[in-house]
Parts: structure tokens; C-alpha cells; sequence
């Protein structure tokens, strides 16, 4: 082998290692970006789905943007603080037919609603499943008992404990609604939905 011929050879193993490393800070850059970035934000200055509660990559929304929320699943004169609620609300403002569980897995069981916060656009129908899990549980709104701060009132009636029923509200206009479950509200089972 000529030293000519050593040297192209030496120079290409540089030139390969170098890309290669690049190719990896590259990947890796990118898998950054593919899940919010590095700050935790998407690209429109979101939340990520690092924390989504298993919400299927939904992009999120501070709780901070909606102090009535934070305080609503967070604060204990009312009711417990409800251990699912991470700080952020899961934005399904583009979702036709957003579902929450009823009976989730939290609040030392089947107590919560998955996920505990939503944003939706106005004139979205949100639809409650119940689990089976967790005992009887209702849907309830009622805005003089929840820190005064819930723009709509409703409920699903009396409390269920059956698999796959369902209670679907319609909200209409811009606004608030913070909710919960009879039964378990002292648990901190809540919910809220902001609606934009």
C-alpha cells in the first residue's frame, strides 16, 4: 500500500466516524423535537406529551393558563386533590369525539377521570365512558359548589357502576366547566374541561 493510498484510507475512516457521529447527534436531535423539544414545549409553544397521561401524544396546555383549573384539582376545600392532575390540560381542541374515562386508576384507585383536564372547541360533545372500576361514579357540574368558577351545569344522574355507560354533553360556547363525582369527590375524583 502506498502512503498516498494509507492516507485516503485513514482520511475516509475519519470522514465515516465524523458522519456517523453526526448521524447519531442528528437522530437524537430530532427524537428531541418529536417529542416537544428539550424546553418541554411543542414548536406553537404548548406543553409536549412527555407527561399526556397516556393520552396517546396528545399535545398539552399549562394549568397555570387556567388558574380556576390548578385550583379546582389541586386545592382541598372542596373535595381532595385529585394525584392524576400533572399541571397540564390534554388539548383535544381538534378531537370530533373526545372521550374521557369515568374510573380511572388513580387517587389510591379506580377514582379518577382519564385524563383530568381537557381543552375542546366550542360546540364539541364530550363523552364519558365508565371503566367498571372504582364503585358507582356520576359526572356532575355545579357551579356554586366548585369554587364558583364553572360556566356550565350538568350531570349524568345518579351514580352507575356499569362498563361501557356513557353520559355526553354538548358544550356550546366558550367557557369553563369544573366537575366531579359524587361518591368519591372527598377523594379528589374531578375534572375540568376548558373550552375555547
Amino acid at each position: 500500500m502506498t502512503r498516498h493510498a494509507r492516507a485516503r484510507s485513514v482520511d475516509r475512516r475519519t470522514v465515516l466516524a465524523a458522519a456517523g457521529a453526526v448521524g447519531v447527534g442528528f437522530t437524537g436531535a430530532l427524537a428531541g423535537c418529536a417529542e416537544g423539544g428539550g424546553d418541554g414545549e411543542d414548536g406553537d409553544g404548548q406543553n409536549g406529551d412527555a407527561q399526556d397521561g397516556g393520552t396517546d401524544g396528545a399535545a398539552t396546555i399549562a394549568g397555570s393558563d387556567y388558574p380556576a383549573v390548578d385550583e379546582w384539582l389541586t386545592e382541598t376545600e372542596v373535595g381532595g386533590a385529585d394525584d392524576t392532575y400533572d399541571g397540564s390540560i390534554v388539548d383535544w381542541r381538534e378531537e370530533s369525539e373526545p372521550t374521557v374515562d369515568v374510573g380511572a386508576e388513580g387517587n389510591d384507585g379506580y377514582y379518577a377521570f382519564g385524563p383530568p383536564a381537557i381543552a375542546v372547541s366550542a360546540g364539541t360533545e364530550v363523552r364519558w365512558v365508565w371503566t367498571g372500576e372504582g364503585e358507582t361514579h356520576n359526572v356532575k357540574a355545579e357551579p356554586e359548589d366548585q369554587i364558583g368558577e364553572s360556566d356550565y351545569e350538568f350531570s349524568s344522574g345518579d351514580p352507575v357502576a356499569e362498563a361501557g355507560t356513557e353520559y355526553t354533553y354538548t358544550f356550546d360556547e366558550a367557557g369553563l366547566a369544573l366537575y366531579h363525582c359524587e361518591p368519591h369527590l372527598a377523594l379528589g375524583m374531578k375534572g375540568a374541561v376548558v373550552v375555547q
